[in-house]
Order: structure tokens, then C-alpha cells, then sequence
């Protein structure tokens, strides 16, 4: 499991709102890597001191005379609202890739054998055979020689 995962899901795996399947491969991901390890410590941290505010928000609310902005809600409904952006531009960028890859292939090969049949047309091809045995020729030549002349020496 990598650790980019392990941090997305550590809220939940605090609150034990897991499977136990998933619960297990993060805890042993946990146990093998110091980062996440200190993650979920420094996750453990923040999740109580926001326990400890709600324990003692009314204690809180005598106290001070000004009242305490509730932010939860708001700052909730803009990562709301950044996640729904995301999964539309990322649906968007897939429902094109899969409109338009298979007609690309298609153009891509019917490209590929028109090149090859105008090609053969003007001949390109006839020789090939020659010309590859005469580079096999010149290739083994030289090989031959320089084994050789490593020989020699």
C-alpha cells in the first residue's frame, strides 16, 4: 500500500470506520513505515484536541464573550465542491480518451497500410533483401577482422 493512500484514509482508520481487511494493510503499512507512523501519531493529535473543543465548547462559550464561528460547514462544502470539480474534469478527460482512441487506432493502421502499399508501388522494397545481406556481409567482415586483430595482440 503507498503511503499517499495510507494519509488519505487515516481519518477514517482513526475512527474505525473501516473494513477489517483494509483496517489490517493499513495498520501493517503503518507498522513497516516510520512517516506514516509519525502521520497517524501527529492525525491521533489533531483528532483529539478537536474532541477536546467540542467536549468544551460550552465551557468555551462562557468564557469568552464572542461567539465562536462554526467554519466545519463551510470549509466541508469547499473541499465539496473542489472534489466534484475534480471528478468532472477527470470524467470529462476519460469519456474523450475513450470516444476517440479507437477511431485514432483505426486511422493510425489505414495510415500504416496505405503508406506500406504506395511504397511497395514505387519499389521501395524490391532490393531490401539485397541490401541486407550486403550490410550482413560488410558487418561480419569487419567483426572478423577485429576479432583478429584482438587476437594479435
Amino acid at each position: 500500500m503507498k503511503c499517499a493512500t495510507v494519509k488519505e484514509w487515516m481519518p477514517h482508520y482513526i475512527d474505525g470506520l473501516m473494513t477489517p481487511e483494509m483496517e489490517r494493510s493499513i495498520r501493517l503499512h503503518i507498522e513497516s513505515c516510520p512517516d506514516c507512523a509519525e502521520w497517524l501519531e501527529e492525525a491521533r493529535e489533531m483528532s483529539a484536541m478537536w474532541t477536546d473543543m467540542e467536549v468544551h465548547r460550552d465551557i468555551l462559550e462562557d468564557i469568552l464573550p464572542v461567539d465562536i464561528p462554526d467554519l466545519a460547514g463551510g470549509v466541508m462544502a469547499h473541499i465539496e465542491q473542489l472534489e466534484t470539480g475534480r471528478r468532472e474534469r477527470t470524467v470529462k478527460a476519460t469519456m474523450a480518451r475513450r470516444r476517440f482512441a479507437p477511431k485514432t487506432a483505426w486511422m493510425h493502421y489505414g495510415l500504416a497500410a496505405c503508406l506500406t502499399f504506395l511504397l511497395m508501388q514505387f519499389g521501395v522494397f524490391e532490393n531490401l533483401a539485397y541490401g541486407i545481406t550486403e550490410i550482413n556481409g560488410h558487418v561480419s567482415t569487419s567483426v572478423t577482422t577485429w576479432f583478429h586483430s584482438e587476437g594479435h595482440k
